[in-house]
């Protein structure tokens, strides 16, 4: 008892939740009667169901999520046929690009920034947040038309203007959608997410099904332009559930400051995140053509059953580590880390071991005829996702700390790699090159990123600290 109050500590019963707390087994409390002290555990058990219920939805909603990416992939790659996939994968990584600059500079600092902030403030600050969305998407979509306008004009044998205006809009609905949807995970409305993902997917997957029989030789353009009307609904279903917005100067400058604090390390670690997961793909289509690269796209589909579960972290995990280290400190968030890399490991270990057992028949009958070479890539491609299934951790560690120098550091190590050995690694090696370059790239992310985990895992428990070190 301290003046008359229980001390109250963080919930140690599962390492996911960091907030829920318990009283602690103090003389006062046990001194209580029986139904007295079940009353006043009532609440952390609530607290407790509460987070596993928004970990089931998180999880629920990224099955949604990647299950029906890759069905819409599959559905697209038969409907193209190889070259007219990899043209559309490789135009779609531009759209990717410009979602890994927003996920940096917004919602990244969203997640973690979001849940450190005070009841009265909390209002405000998301509607700052939006108002930089809306800055960004004007400012992104504007550059994206005037870039692939411009390469169509430079080079017209490549029929890129046709993708300008296609590409333009998705940037918008693309990133809006994918705000909202973080945005409601945030604000601990995970059923509304779930809602919004089953509702975008729904329209692209009927979409995608009529295509071949509304448009008879579909462009990739036709394909951009399906995933921009499934983002753009999904989107508005998501702008329903925010509320009225207000517009506050004062307070967008103070979170624009706070978000480019956390943000000045992350949006280079973006671009360079891009070209090392990028680079060589991209690659493959400079040097191999267009044709390799959707035979390298339709293996990198199946193996997304691996970002599954990776992206499903991204969901609940940057809330929680947060939520851990502001509350409990560095013991609590090292505890978390340590549950949530075992969780990982197992799941991955799973997928991985369902992925070798027979990827020639799924590719075949997933496919076709066509993409028969994409089956033994499949196998190889389990070997750098797992080894990012591991930084993905790593970087939740980082972020929680907001040691986003950490992160770029990390990015930086991988991309020098990158330029130097993509190339060479794609003219003489084909796709095993692309493949093994994909896995030395994680590789030196992981080791970057577990040097100073360890050494601040010593550091926390040689000090007894529960802050950070």
């Amino acid at each position: 008892m301290m003046n008359g109050w229980v001390k109250i500590r963080p919930w140690k019963g599962s390492a996911y939740s960091a907030s829920p707390g318990e009283a602690v087994k103090s003389p006062a409390v046990m001194a209580m009667p029986s139904a007295l002290r079940q009353a006043f555990r009532i609440p952390a058990r609530l607290a407790r169901l509460a987070s596993h219920w928004a970990m089931n939805l998180a999880f629920l909603d990224q099955v949604i999520t990647s299950g029906g990416n890759f069905l819409c992939g599959v559905l697209l790659a038969r409907t193209f046929g190889t070259y007219e996939f990899g043209r559309f994968a490789l135009a779609w990584m531009l759209v990717e690009f410009m979602g890994s600059l927003q996920f940096a500079a917004i919602i990244q600092p969203m997640l973690y920034i979001g849940p450190k902030q005070a009841d009265a403030d909390r209002g405000g600050y998301y509607h700052a947040v939006i108002s930089q969305q809306g800055a960004a998407c004007a400012v992104l979509s504007l550059l994206v038309w005037a870039g692939v306008t411009s390469a169509g004009w430079l080079w017209p044998d490549l029929q890129l203007h046709e993708l300008a205006v296609p590409l333009c809009t998705a940037i918008i609905a693309y990133q809006l959608y994918g705000f909202f949807r973080r945005y409601l995970f945030a604000r601990g409305h995970a059923l509304a997410a779930l809602c919004s993902d089953v509702l975008r997917f729904t329209v692209q997957i009927a979409a995608t099904v009529a295509l071949p029989f509304a448009v008879p030789g579909a462009t990739a353009a036709a394909g951009i332009w399906v995933v921009t009307a499934a983002c753009a609904i999904a989107a508005a279903l998501g702008f329903g559930f925010f509320g009225r917005f207000a517009w506050n100067g004062a307070t967008f400058r103070q979170v624009t400051a706070r978000h480019w604090t956390f943000s000045k390390w992350l949006l280079p670690s973006a671009v360079m995140y891009w070209m090392t997961s990028q680079a060589f793909v991209l690659m493959s289509g400079v040097v191999l053509g267009a044709a390799t690269t959707g035979v390298l796209k339709a293996a990198i589909t199946i193996t997304n059953i691996l970002n599954l579960l990776l992206l499903a972290l991204d969901n609940f995990a940057p809330v929680q580590a947060s939520r851990a280290f502001h509350v409990g400190g560095g013991t609590a968030l090292r505890r978390y880390i340590m549950w949530l890399a075992s969780l990982t490991g197992g799941l991955i270990a799973a997928a991985v071991a369902a992925l070798n057992i027979a990827p020639d028949y799924v590719v075949h009958v997933l496919y076709g005829g066509q993409y028969d070479d994409a089956g033994h890539l499949v196998r190889w491609l389990c070997a750098p996702l797992a080894i990012y299934g591991i930084g993905s951790v790593l970087i939740i560690w980082a972020a929680a700390l907001e040691r986003t120098r950490t992160i770029f550091l990390s990015y930086a190590a991988a991309t020098a790699f990158t330029v130097i050995a993509a190339y060479p690694l794609t003219l003489y090696g084909g796709l095993s090159g692309v493949v093994l370059g994909s896995l030395l790239v994680e590789v030196i992310r992981v080791v970057v990123l577990l040097v100073p985990l360890i050494r601040w895992s010593r550091a926390t428990k040689a000090h007894g600290t529960d802050s950070d070190v």
